[in-house]
């Protein structure tokens, strides 16, 4: 059985950079499901269409020097590349699914962001919508009523933008602490760093290392 998740007032969300980016490979199911069974509080995937419109779990844009939109499903699981249902359908429903959103050409956002929102309905509770297109978070807000959303970004945006939660690289936390917003800080691996955000109480970190942020701030 995998351990429950956090208690209320234990600090921040620890959730898996890519799943468990440090000891396996990034978007893998093995690496979300160690991540789960470790007690992480979730997990981050990245997501994009491949060619018949399934959403799959791949950072880059390209895999072999061929766009993952010009893949078919089933050469991308071949080489073990999960879907985004699978992952969905894997997670425990106490545990939050960290999904971003790579950035699309604006003419698919029409086409893909509905099945997208269909997938992710069922677990509205514990899914948040991470992206650095700011667009594809307004898109996903108005397919997906209250699903909190928050904007990746690695430089401060001027103005920040109305509404959304922010994911800064970590090393902004400092500047954006008097924001008002919730902080959800990336990627963190360093013990030290950990307990300085959560001090400064940060929302969530996420970790290539989910198992020493678990050592770190719940031990």
């Amino acid at each position: 059985m995998n351990p429950g998740p956090r208690t209320p007032g234990l600090g921040p969300l620890i959730i898996g950079h890519r799943g468990f980016a440090a000891s396996f490979p990034d978007n893998s199911m093995d690496g979300v499901e160690a991540a789960i069974a470790a007690g992480a509080d979730g997990v981050e995937v990245d997501v994009r269409p491949c060619r018949d419109g399934t959403w799959v779990c791949h950072h880059d844009r390209s895999r072999e020097g061929r766009p993952i939109a010009g893949w078919p499903l089933e050469s991308l699981r071949c080489e073990g590349v999960p879907t985004l249902a699978d992952v969905v359908n894997a997670l425990p429903a106490d545990r939050w699914l960290f999904v971003e959103i790579k950035p699309l050409a604006v003419a698919e956002l029409g086409t893909r962001i509905p099945a997208l929102a269909g997938l992710l309905g069922r677990r509205l509770d514990f899914t948040r919508i991470i992206s650095s297109a700011e667009r594809l978070l307004t898109l996903m807000e108005t397919a997906l009523p209250g699903v909190p959303c928050s904007l990746v970004f690695d430089t401060v945006p001027d103005p920040l933008p109305p509404g959304l939660e922010l994911s800064p690289f970590h090393r902004l936390v400092e500047s954006l602490a008097g924001s008002g917003r919730p902080l959800h800080p990336w990627t963190v691996d360093l013990p030290a760093r950990m307990r300085e955000l959560a001090a400064l109480g940060v929302a969530s970190i996420t970790t290539n290392e989910p198992v020493v942020a678990l050592e770190v701030l719940r031990d």
